[in-house]
């Protein structure tokens, strides 16, 4: 569960509606360790994990509204999105000045509260000072490769090297800007297989996942009046119904991933590690300190 651009009060207000979800419907669980995950399988239960984009405007200026977002059952941290904020340099920044203090100030801070700190949508320069800088271990959530296709919100071979480097994932998406092989063609399933495949060749199976990017509720004059004006590079000449790779473009189509790795030649060790395997790896590490993602199914439920 991510939430966008909001203020302090708006997410709190956000998070309670979500925290309400929790309570009163029990097909969902609210994932805040490791082990809910698992929890979450077993049970035939949704887990929800909360993340948010572009901390600056949540925080307004105070480092420490990040423990209380901890508190509140926050995990994943977005740094950054497309444009300046006080942290640093998103991805549509023309000149990428890097991490100001205030990141590091927020990092330090995301650290102690034991989130894991993403760089997706930030700039190159602030996303390799920001993996660098943390104490963690980071992950870029949702991004492809600008190896393979030219876009400011695909990641450098540099970054994914950086980010490998320290343990780091990156979640190949179905947006099909990011993935197409001919500007303004259509990718399909095998487009992102693609991304997939240059990431684990380039810097190891164990630093590839899934970051889908799905919005299904979006609604085509959100989409046209918010996402192509703000941002007409991000999503190029797509419409709502096509932004998604052919073959890939909700949550039904999640099926549909496992044979297409196996097609393409992975081994069922290396397809679980991307289907899910390497992020939790990094969720266990980060919000329990657990190193062995198979001891996870032996940490303490008695939170859940």
């Amino acid at each position: 569960m991510n939430w966008g651009h909001d203020a302090w009060r708006q997410r709190c207000a956000k998070g309670a509606l979500y925290l309400s979800y929790f309570e009163l419907e029990p097909r969902l669980l609210h994932v805040q360790r490791a082990a809910g995950i698992q929890l979450a399988h077993e049970s035939g239960r949704l887990g929800v994990i909360f993340g948010c984009q572009g901390l600056g405007p949540k925080i307004e200026s105070d480092p420490s509204l990040i423990l209380i977002m901890a508190k509140l059952g926050q995990r994943v941290v977005q740094l950054m999105y497309n444009e300046r904020s006080a942290l640093g340099c998103g991805c549509l920044e023309p000149q990428d000045s890097g991490l100001t203090e205030f990141g590091r100030v927020c990092i330090r801070e995301i650290d102690d509260a034991h989130m894991v700190v993403d760089l997706a949508h930030a700039g190159p320069r602030t996303a390799r000072e920001a993996i660098e800088f943390t104490r963690g271990v980071p992950v870029i959530t949702h991004a492809n490769a600008r190896g393979l296709r030219d876009h400011p919100r695909d990641v450098p071979d540099d970054v994914l090297a950086a980010l490998a480097e320290r343990g780091g994932v990156v979640g190949v998406t179905a947006y099909a800007p990011f993935c197409e092989k001919q500007v303004g063609l259509r990718p399909n399933l095998d487009s992102v297989i693609d991304h997939i495949a240059y990431i684990a060749e380039g810097w190891g199976i164990d630093h590839v996942g899934i970051g889908s990017d799905f919005f299904e509720g979006e609604s085509w004059i959100r989409f046209e009046r918010f996402f192509r004006r703000h941002y007409p590079a991000i999503v190029g000449n797509y419409t709502v119904d096509t932004i998604y790779a052919e073959g890939f473009g909700c949550v039904d189509d999640l099926v549909a991933l496992r044979p297409a790795l196996l097609r393409r030649g992975f081994a069922e060790d290396e397809v679980a590690k991307v289907l899910g395997g390497n992020f939790l790896r990094v969720f266990a590490r980060v919000w329990d300190g657990i190193d062995d993602p198979d001891s996870v199914l032996r940490v303490s439920r008695a939170s859940f």
